[in-house]
């Protein structure tokens, strides 16, 4: 029997080629070349649905139209590059307003179009615009690195030149000035000059980590370290002379990893009594019988109640998730117990 059109794709794979070329510099960076005959399989995540990618479309586009709503002539004029009368006339507010309130109009209805091809219910609008609200929140693509990890990716790029400066300390101890721009720093210089930068950059880390709490500071450590066991991976690539001494650096670097993920850990437990009230999901038995209406009602309320599960990976993200679950969670269950206890005292 040939299988339905519209059954559920798998996985993309994405296959290797065997191309000479492609090959070359598979191994040029690095790669595990693939054994002649086979061909190498990898993973992604799955395609979008199109029904989820309309979805976003359309609630991007509705808080869109409704930035224009809010805003006035005077804000559109203060956003214009200064006070040019070059090129063509800007176009009026109320024209663009027209235009936002169109894309939205016309995106909507190629979704209810498409759910009503697939025999779907409609999405509710309300679902479409609160989705909408949180992708404007969240903003396109990944999340932008935090200014204290921009300070430390700075941090390990000058501690790079300055290893690179330490390295070449003997071979232009003093170069010959010709004249051109300014004189060359010698490589001693460089050294110091490479210096001076990196203790600024520790002491701005410093400030910023020494107004943080201690679960932040570990949590931004583990990060710092991963990266670092991460560039030792890579310069085990591509320095295989000196694989001695990287290998006992990555396992030094391990090592606290382990420790500052078991330190994480212990912090987040002894902080958990405080965060937030025990979760109810239990409900006082009693030795009392109740017909057989009312005890199926007791039981199919008691199997309402929600069970959250704390996060796998501890991070500042999935803690706060984890807090906001518990309490949603909390207040639902606690409904539902006063509901049971209700029957139970008829």
């Amino acid at each position: 029997m040939e299988e339905h059109a519209l059954s559920v794709k798998p996985l993309r794979i994405d296959t290797t080629t065997q191309h000479p070329f492609f090959k070359m510099l598979r191994g040029a960076f690095g790669h595990k070349p693939s054994a002649p005959g086979l061909k190498e399989e990898k993973y992604m995540r799955p395609r979008k649905a199109e029904t989820d990618k309309l979805v976003d479309k359309c609630g991007v586009l509705y808080w869109k139209w409704q930035e224009l709503l809010e805003k006035n002539e005077d804000d559109v004029e203060s956003e214009r590059q200064g006070n040019k009368r070059m090129g063509r006339p800007p176009v009026p507010l109320k024209t663009l307003r027209q235009r936002a309130e169109l894309a939205y109009t016309e995106k909507l209805a190629e979704l209810r179009e498409y759910e009503k091809q697939l025999g779907r219910d409609e999405i509710p609008e309300d679902d479409i615009i609160e989705k909408g609200e949180r992708l404007r929140e969240k903003g396109p693509g990944r999340p932008s690195i935090s200014e204290i990890g921009r300070k430390y990716r700075h941090l390990r790029r000058k501690l790079k030149h300055m290893e690179n400066a330490i390295a070449a300390i003997d071979d232009s101890n003093s170069p010959v000035y010709d004249g051109l721009g300014r004189p060359a720093m010698s490589s001693r210089e460089r050294v110091q000059y490479y210096q001076r930068d990196i203790d600024a950059i520790k002491k701005e880390i410093e400030l910023e980590m020494s107004k943080m709490s201690s679960m932040e500071c570990t949590k931004i450590m583990l990060d710092n370290a991963r990266i670092d066991r991460r560039d030792l991976n890579i310069r085990l690539r591509k320095e295989p002379e000196n694989a001695e001494v990287i290998q006992d650096l990555i396992l030094k670097v391990s090592i606290e990893i382990d420790s500052l993920h078991q330190k994480l850990e212990e912090e987040w437990r002894a902080s958990e009594p405080v965060i937030q009230t025990p979760l109810i999901t239990q409900v006082v038995r009693s030795q009392r019988e109740y017909s057989p209406a009312v005890s199926e009602l007791i039981r199919k309320l008691e199997s309402q109640l929600i069970v959250t599960n704390p996060p796998s990976e501890l991070t500042l993200e999935s803690l706060e998730k984890y807090k906001a679950e518990v309490a949603l969670a909390n207040e639902f269950n606690g409904a539902i117990v006063s509901q049971i206890e209700a029957l139970k005292s008829v």
